[in-house]
């Protein structure tokens, strides 16, 4: 990504956040697959086959399995990956012995988050973007067969994700656009050179994330 654009995002983003902020409350409840903080995992084995625990992508030639386990259900990112070492994740926030990371990724939708879109709809267009693909992002921890949220603004945890083939064009450049409970919007960059590929910067907790394509300026 050119530093030029790189800084567009960054300096609309920042603008966004404070005219948007009241926009979004918590709207992330989706459907049947859409989880809640403090829920229990217990499900049917029927239910929990077709659940995949773990994704894989290819970044730069290289095939990156998630470090955490998980419920990846997305069917619209080809691939959601924690690729930050779980062992520094779990010591970044004070995970104690027997609780684990866990992360949940489920696909929304207008119908299903209107005000989450809202946003992320107005933030992509400022920027002169397209959204790809949206998508809730829980990352917590399970202990004792709970889940429960991590910190929001805690240590940083890198992710990378997939580009859908379709939505992979030169002259584009991508990024992650994230709205936080509270309206607060948050531009991810990418940071990895791969045409096919967001590789981007987070923190734990909920949010709806957003995977946008602009032209390059």
């Amino acid at each position: 990504m050119k530093s030029k654009s790189l800084k567009k995002v960054l300096a609309t983003a920042l603008a966004l956040s404070l005219v948007m902020a009241p926009v979004m409350g918590v709207n992330a409840s989706t459907d049947n697959n859409a989880p809640s903080e403090g829920s229990s995992t217990s499900v049917s084995a029927e239910v929990a086959a077709t659940i995949p625990e773990t994704s894989t992508i290819s970044v730069g030639g290289k095939y990156m399995t998630s470090t955490v386990k998980g419920a990846y259900m997305s069917k619209t990112i080809p691939g959601t990956v924690v690729t930050t070492d779980k062992g520094t994740l779990a010591a970044g926030y004070g995970l104690a012995p027997g609780e684990q990371p866990y992360v949940r990724v489920y696909d929304i939708s207008e119908a299903k988050s209107p005000a989450a879109m809202t946003s992320i709809n107005a933030a992509a267009g400022a920027v002169g973007g397209t959204v790809v693909a949206t998508v809730n992002v829980e990352l917590g921890k399970l202990a004792g067969g709970k889940f429960s949220l991590l910190e929001q603004g805690g240590a940083p945890i890198t992710m990378a994700f997939g580009i859908p083939k379709n939505a992979v064009k030169p002259g584009y450049a991508y990024a992650m656009i994230c709205v936080r409970p509270g309206g607060v919007i948050e531009v991810l960059p990418d940071l990895d050179a791969d045409p096919n590929t967001v590789t981007f910067s987070t923190t734990g907790g909920l949010g709806a994330y957003a995977m946008i394509m602009y032209p390059v300026a």
